[in-house]
């Protein structure tokens, strides 16, 4: 069953998140914390949305999606920041129904896209996400500036 996350399932979503970080070779960088899941995910200014996938009662698997927008479309556009599915779930297709609930949920706010980033070393990954209809950007490059870039950036004036 795939459904919408509740704040009840912070901790949920805070042990999901650090088995991703971990099978991306990143054991030690998530500081997400339950009070920060509840505060963005459900609070009054949400950053985050997440859907869960469950067997058996229990957990399983995650897509957290962010709202963007296309200002080339000018429209609202949505981007899946972390996919996961625990090992023994995997093979049921449980990310693929995780990435068709997202897929109407963006499409149900008027989304022109849905946008996702994959590790390079991740070909299982790739794989799959081409197979769902995703197409790799290959003339696009990921950037980005972490809490020490920004504050350098900041003072640069």
């Amino acid at each position: 069953m795939i459904r919408p996350a509740i704040p009840d399932d912070a901790a949920v979503i805070v042990g999901l998140i650090t088995r991703l970080a971990a099978f991306e070779r990143a054991p030690t960088a998530v500081t997400l914390s339950e009070a920060a899941v509840r505060r963005d995910a459900f609070g009054p200014h949400r950053r985050f949305r997440v859907l869960l996938a469950e067997a058996d009662g229990a957990a399983c698997g995650i897509v957290t999606l962010l709202d963007t927008y296309s200002s080339w479309a000018g429209a609202p556009a949505m981007t899946v920041h972390d996919l996961f599915v625990m090992e023994a779930a995997r093979g049921q297709g449980l990310a693929r129904r995780l990435l068709a609930e997202a897929a109407r949920l963006a499409l149900a706010e008027g989304c022109a896209r849905l946008d996702v980033n994959v590790l390079a070393w991740n070909e299982s990954a790739r794989r799959f996400y081409s197979s769902v209809g995703f197409a790799s950007l290959a003339d696009w490059l990921p950037y980005r500036l972490d809490a020490e870039g920004l504050t350098a950036l900041a003072d640069n004036r």
